[in-house]
């Protein structure tokens, strides 16, 4: 299916737009940028390029600001990143979990270049009681997350200048935002204002009431959550398409914040799961994408899609029950219909 097909709808609140990637993007082998899925808890702030400064401080020997071009000078690294939102595939709760409803969709890959987080805090000197680095936007009063100190100083944690070989777009985060490889997006800053290294540890309301598992009947504010579930979706055909019966080829994608995937398998009208077979993958935070030979019959039929990454995790066959309706990885699921003479979508 061409790009120019896909219908893209986001979800407006006052100026703020949240909007889902179209999975037939997340299916292609480059996935433009301008599908990106898009998540924010504010506006995006007016920020000018040329003006724009990064304030480090707290716990370090020689605090400082930096402009872009300081930023420029270090060296830089290149990684093909998957971003997924916490509360992604949140409408498939029952009961309903509270938080924006998202279906299929706000997940994406792009290819990020930057200068790792570990040089600017080892070049500032990091204090010996430092405990966690502070990361805070621009946005709102100021969004903040905290990373832990391994986190930050991981040598695949990016202070991000480009997307896909280009500027960052304000709407992605732009001019500088942090990439957090591995974890879930809410920890990817966007619009990166401050960076603090914090000698205790953050309690900022994204930090310690957001963005927490908990279970339903358990006391207390439930823990962090970081790396990524593993995760399939298919891509193509899409839900409540109609295709040919007979011979199909079902496509998807796949991830994880273990370092890969080892094995997607698909299922047709619930029946036993077969292996699909997996494109290479051009690094460990990236998409595997995959592909499915199937024989269908005229009428309805249910498809599904379950991973399982290199560490043997394996997607749930529903959504793991918590407070927040987060990380939703079940096995993905969807309905087309094969008549004859249709074309696939």
């Amino acid at each position: 299916m061409s790009i120019d097909k896909v219908v893209y709808i986001g979800k407006r609140r006052g100026d703020v737009v949240n909007a889902p990637a179209p999975l037939a993007a997340l299916g292609m082998a480059r996935q433009p940028g301008a599908t990106h899925f898009r998540r924010n808890h504010f506006p995006v702030p007016a920020l000018d390029a040329g003006t724009w400064a990064l304030a480090i401080g707290g716990a370090v020997a020689e605090p400082r600001v930096l402009a872009a071009a300081d930023l420029r000078a270090f060296e830089h690294r290149t990684l093909p990143v998957v971003l997924e939102c916490a509360g992604h595939r949140r409408d498939e709760f029952d009961p309903p979990a509270p938080g924006l409803r998202w279906g299929a969709g706000a997940a994406s890959e792009a290819r990020w270049t930057g200068v790792p987080l570990a040089a600017v805090l080892e070049a500032a000197g990091i204090a010996d009681d430092g405990v966690e680095v502070v990361l805070r936007g621009a946005d709102g009063d100021g969004y903040a997350r905290s990373l832990p100190m391994e986190k930050a100083l991981h040598p695949d944690t990016l202070l991000a200048l480009f997307m896909n070989g280009e500027p960052i777009p304000p709407v992605y985060g732009g001019p500088v935002r942090a990439i957090v490889p591995g974890w879930y997006g809410m920890d990817s800053v966007k619009w990166l204002a401050a960076i603090h290294v914090a000698r205790r540890p953050f309690d900022g309301p994204f930090q310690v009431r957001d963005y927490r598992w908990r279970v339903p009947s358990e006391p207390g504010p439930g823990s962090r959550i970081d790396r990524l579930a593993v995760q399939s979706l298919i891509t193509s055909p899409a839900e409540g398409s109609r295709v040919p019966h007979g011979a199909a080829r079902i496509r998807g994608a796949a991830w994880s914040g273990a370092g890969g995937i080892a094995a997607v398998a698909v299922s047709i009208d619930g029946g036993r799961f077969c292996d699909a077979r997996l494109l290479p993958a051009p690094g460990p935070y990236a998409r595997t994408l995959w592909e499915f030979e199937a024989v269908l019959g005229p009428g309805r039929h249910e498809i599904a899609s379950r991973a399982t990454d290199v560490h043997g995790e394996v997607q749930p066959q529903r959504p793991l029950p918590n407070a927040g309706g987060y990380c939703n990885n079940a096995v993905h699921r969807l309905g087309v219909t094969a008549d004859e003479g249709k074309e696939v979508v």
